[in-house]
């Protein structure tokens, strides 16, 4: 093949464009984590969302002893997403719940695909955030000792991002109030 420029003549050989066809080895290959976080968001692109009765007849009445004071089932169209507050006394439960099937949660759980696979460690200001793992659950937990709150994110079921947040009840209390919800019955059988 020839190119002119400028009224020079340069040639370049089969070899040298069968080099530029040949994939680098240095190049990024994919790894199975992220393979495998596409082949989920594909799988949950195909699957119906929950809907706001199923929800509403799944939701406790009380966790930990405190009642629900708020739910909110007002999901857009194509994504499930669910949000209930519990509270008395001082105390908190906040359990706020992104469906991954259909188009749009697939994509919304995207951020959990990667808490999922990703441990952190990290200190931050009067707190941490850490990668923990309690009665077979994988979990981001934050903590912040100023304002006594916890927060869990996991993505339970590789399906259902949850983002389960706490003030004033404490670790283990965080933990029984995650164990409390049974996300499990959510999941299709």
């Amino acid at each position: 093949m020839a190119l002119a420029t400028c009224g020079e003549v340069k040639t370049r050989d089969a070899a040298q464009d069968e080099e530029k066809e040949m994939p680098e080895a240095d190049a990024p290959v994919e790894s199975n984590e992220s393979l495998d976080m596409k082949a989920n968001m594909k799988r949950l692109a195909g699957l119906t969302p929950l809907t706001d009765a199923e929800f509403a007849a799944w939701k406790p009445d009380a966790v930990l002893g405190l009642p629900a004071t708020n739910v909110n089932t007002n999901s857009p169209e194509d994504v499930a997403m669910f949000d209930i507050t519990y509270y008395a006394g001082g105390e908190k439960i906040r359990l706020h719940i992104v469906d991954g099937a259909g188009k749009r949660g697939s994509q919304l759980t995207g951020p959990a695909h990667m808490i999922a696979v990703q441990d952190v460690d990290e200190k931050i200001p009067m707190g941490y955030i850490k990668t923990v793992r309690e009665n077979g659950i994988k979990a981001r937990e934050r903590h912040e000792s100023a304002n006594k709150e916890y927060q869990l994110k996991l993505f339970y079921g590789n399906r259902l991002f949850v983002t389960l947040t706490t003030l004033n009840v404490g670790r283990a209390r965080t933990w029984q109030a995650l164990e409390a919800f049974d996300l499990e019955a959510l999941l299709p059988k």
